[in-house]
């Protein structure tokens, strides 16, 4: 039955909560700008960017028979995180909680109380954790199977400088010694708990939907991916 949601990995059903509508699985809307030109029909439209999506409210319809679950409930669902609709398993959407949740009474004399959660959902929606993917050979080519850009995180294990191009992004790397790993969604390169942004100069790649080739000059043992597949 599609009765629940996951929000941070905790099953609804475990406060007692059940769903009796999921949100339609919603294809987010590309960010544009409208414009009407004078003596013109229609308007022009000017696209923000290459898939740039605005946030999508997805809500789900739920009850609870047990109104002592309150407490629990509103100390639960609250926040920023991740959640999982039983229509659309496999993944997860990021999201934050975006009302107030009113408990409604069914009938007078009936314990079973209504309420509708709305999730803030940033657009994509993310692959369970896929496994990581290990190049050894400059020139390896990897797909991408989702339908929009991922995010990954790589880590580069060699040593001096180095070349990095994923697609047709060029990372240089200076003085490497041992590894770095360059988070393209933070836009961050780092090694544990040091910075290492002087290290790297270029734009974070991203692994666009189909081919990728992955490729590098230098002292290079192996990049490591980890790819963050994600869908509309």
């Amino acid at each position: 039955m599609q009765d629940f949601f996951l929000w941070n990995g905790v099953d609804c059903r475990i406060y007692g909560i059940h769903v009796t509508e999921q949100p339609p699985i919603t294809i987010p809307l590309e960010r544009s700008t409208q414009t009407n030109v004078p003596g013109r029909p229609g308007s022009l439209t000017q696209l923000e960017g290459e898939d740039v999506y605005d946030d999508m409210i997805l809500t789900a319809t739920c009850f609870i028979s047990d109104p002592a679950q309150i407490p629990a409930i509103a100390a639960w669902l609250k926040g920023a995180g991740t959640v999982t609709f039983a229509n659309r398993t496999g993944g997860y959407y990021k999201a934050r909680i975006a009302n107030q949740i009113p408990f409604e009474k069914v009938l007078r004399g009936n314990p079973h109380c209504t309420f509708a959660v709305n999730f803030r959902c940033y657009p994509f929606f993310y692959a369970d954790a896929a496994a990581d993917i290990t190049v050894t050979t400059s020139g390896t080519i990897i797909t991408n199977p989702g339908s929009v850009y991922s995010e990954p995180i790589l880590t580069v294990y060699g040593s001096g400088d180095i070349t990095l191009m994923v697609g047709t992004t060029i990372v240089e790397l200076e003085d490497i010694s041992g590894s770095i790993i360059l988070d393209c969604a933070l836009k961050e390169a780092y090694l544990g708990s040091t910075l290492m942004n002087d290290h790297m100069t270029g734009e974070f790649p991203v692994l666009k939907p189909g081919m990728n080739p992955i490729s590098w000059t230098g002292a290079v043992t192996k990049v490591v991916i980890k790819p963050n597949w994600r869908y509309l």
